[in-house]
C-alpha cells in the first residue's frame, strides 16, 4: 500500500502547492502580499483596466475569493476598483503605480522557485513536465465542469 501511496499524482501536486504558498508567503510578507494574492497581480499586468469577472474565469478561480483579493489588494494600495461603464454590477481593475513596481520582484521570486523545482532537469525534462501538467490541469477541468473526458 505504502508504494501506492507515494505514485500518487494528486498527493505530490499537492505537496509542491502547500510549499510553494510557504515560499511565497515568507518571500511577500515584507510587502504586506501572500500566496492567494500575488497571481492576481502578475496577471494584472499583461492587462489594463480587465473586468474583475474575466480575470477571475481566466485564472479558474472562484468569483467570491476574488472579490475578497481584489478588495485586499484595493486596500494595499496595489490596485485600483473602478465601476464597469458596460456592466454596473462588475468592476475594471488595475495595477497602481505601487502594484506596477512590485511586479519585478514577485517575478523574480517566482523565477528563483521555479530554478529549486527545476533543480537535476534538463529543458527538455522541464518542457515535459510542464507540457503533462497542462494536459492533467485540462483533464480536471473537463471532470469539475461535468464534462466528459474523450476514452472514457
Amino acid at each position: 500500500m505504502k508504494s501506492q501511496e507515494c505514485r500518487s499524482i494528486g498527493k505530490w501536486i499537492s505537496v509542491l502547492y502547500r510549499q510553494s504558498q510557504i515560499y511565497m508567503n515568507n518571500e511577500l510578507r515584507p510587502y504586506g502580499l501572500n500566496s492567494s494574492e500575488y497571481v492576481y497581480l502578475i496577471n494584472l499586468a499583461q492587462y489594463e483596466g480587465v473586468n474583475q469577472k474575466y480575470l477571475s474565469d481566466m485564472l479558474i478561480i472562484d468569483d467570491a475569493l476574488t472579490t475578497r483579493v481584489m478588495k485586499s489588494l484595493e486596500r494595499k494600495g496595489y490596485l485600483i476598483r473602478k465601476k464597469s461603464l458596460e456592466d454596473k454590477r462588475s468592476y475594471n481593475v488595475s495595477l497602481t503605480e505601487k502594484g506596477k513596481e512590485i511586479q519585478p520582484i514577485i517575478m523574480e521570486k517566482l523565477h528563483y522557485w521555479t530554478e529549486i523545482l527545476s533543480k537535476g532537469l534538463n529543458e527538455g525534462e522541464i518542457n515535459y513536465i510542464i507540457e503533462k501538467l497542462q494536459l492533467m490541469s485540462k483533464n480536471a477541468l473537463l471532470i469539475t465542469k461535468g464534462e466528459k473526458m474523450e476514452g472514457t
